[in-house]
């Protein structure tokens, strides 16, 4: 009897600790622990979609600003780690609360209207990154011999199989197994052995060229992408994440994954930097390999390449089919967050639109000759012009009625959120306008001396 009193007690508490009090902290650490326990802890929504936002793509961009500029992109990698973690940080709080996704709760506080405006938005950024998560495949595919359509239909076959096959819990571990592989430029960056005073003097350098402005833009987009902001919300609901431990869980997860992604980003941007064929463009991932290839060996070098580049494209790959299939069912009100793990005569909303990213994606780069860097830089350049949107809902919703109390975002943390992401939103618009307007006078210039020629 005894036992039974306790084991209520202790459901009562539980129950009770599902709506966070003002002594809550930020975050905790658990004690005596297994290292399976561990390994187990650190894999939640908010490390999956950190390594996911390390992708192909944006793995192309941190390679191209080493190789083209240098360190001079490096302090941006630096800034854009608390930025990353404040956008995030926000998707945990209405997650937890609302057990609702992003889309659904813009649909609810802003009405049906703004959620398709946000959802047809995702849907395009989703399709592109679809795209560029497959080529990269694809990229990695040619390296060892394979055709680019074999790559594609592999990494095509590939994605549908485990979303098919494995509830979101399962996709989760695959998605940070396969994304962990990134880790390997972090390595390369200390086999290098960069000179600091040249590394602190190239940080320190400023370029106004139309290409450079480009890439501030195309590395605020690679860092803090829409598409990774709807999914860790809709994958919190997904997981069942309701409590006060699950919310402090995740916000440390979250902060591990922001820094680990600029961790990787950094490992890339300074490999290159100082591989020594600084001023040079990408044209492919082959180039990558050449330039690593005298200091490591054109063997290790095809092996780190395929392995970042395959990890981190397969990881983004499940997060992007998953944020655009989650937004248009939130949208639409078809079917539920439990979608994975049940068959598709279940939930065929979901499915349908799943199957469709991909097949998209698949007839695109099968029919189409797509440069993997233009398409990369221009991917996360999409990314960048549609973070005002998200990161204004965002702050609209996690500061103003629609959270309780004791979770909404007061004080000096609403007004530093004030501040920053205007602050990076203009910045990253900015510089692309910036950017594709050197772009068009050069090509004007060009054309004018030709015809005057």
């Amino acid at each position: 009897e005894s036992q039974a009193v306790g084991a209520a007690g202790a459901a009562v508490l539980r129950s009770s600790s599902a709506e966070p009090t003002e002594s809550t902290p930020f975050f905790t650490l658990p004690k005596d622990r297994s290292l399976g326990y561990w390994l187990t802890y650190l894999v939640g929504p908010g490390l999956f979609v950190c390594l996911a936002d390390t992708d192909g793509a944006s793995m192309v961009v941190a390679a191209q600003s080493g190789i083209r500029w240098g360190y001079c992109l490096l302090p941006l990698q630096l800034m854009l780690i608390p930025v990353l973690y404040l956008a995030q940080e926000l998707t945990v709080r209405l997650g937890v609360h609302t057990q609702q996704g992003l889309t659904a709760n813009i649909k609810q506080h802003f009405g049906c209207a703004a959620a398709w405006v946000a959802c047809v938005m995702l849907v395009v950024e989703c399709a592109f990154a679809m795209v560029s998560e497959m080529k990269g495949i694809s990229s990695v595919a040619e390296l060892w011999g394979f055709t680019s359509a074999q790559g594609v239909i592999l990494a095509a076959g590939i994605i549908v199989l485990v979303i098919l096959l494995f509830p979101y819990r399962k996709v989760e571990v695959i998605g940070v197994t396969l994304g962990s592989f990134e880790l390997v430029f972090v390595v390369t960056m200390f086999m290098y052995h960069p000179s600091p005073l040249e590394v602190l003097k190239g940080s320190f350098t400023f370029h106004a060229s139309g290409s450079y402005m480009r890439l501030v833009a195309a590395n605020i987009g690679a860092v803090i992408m829409p598409w990774m902001l709807f999914f860790q919300q809709s994958a919190i609901v997904a997981r069942k994440l309701r409590t006060e431990e699950d919310e402090v869980e995740e916000r440390l997860h979250t902060m591990i994954g922001s820094i680990v992604s600029q961790i990787v980003m950094i490992g890339i941007l300074v490999t290159l930097a100082a591989a020594g064929r600084r001023g040079d463009d990408l044209e492919s991932v082959v180039d990558v390999v050449n330039a690593l290839g005298p200091a490591i060996g054109l063997t290790t070098a095809k092996v780190v390449v395929s392995l970042g580049f395959f990890g981190g494209s397969m990881c983004a790959a499940f997060v992007v089919a998953l944020a655009a299939s989650w937004s248009v069912c939130e949208a639409a009100g078809w079917d539920g967050y439990n979608s994975l793990g049940v068959s598709p005569t279940t939930a065929p909303h979901f499915y349908a639109c799943f199957l469709g990213l991909v097949t998209a994606g698949l007839v695109f780069l099968v029919v189409g000759n797509t440069d993997i860097v233009k398409l990369s830089i221009a991917v996360e350049m999409v990314g960048a012009v549609l973070l005002p949107f998200t990161v204004a809902c965002l702050y609209v919703l996690a500061t103003g009625d629609f959270l309780p109390a004791k979770a909404r975002v007061t004080g000096n943390h609403k007004r530093a959120l004030a501040v920053i992401f205007p602050a990076i939103c203009l910045v990253s618009i900015g510089t692309s306008l910036f950017g594709f307007g050197n772009e068009v006078q050069d090509l004007v210039t060009i054309s004018t001396s030709a015809v005057t020629k």
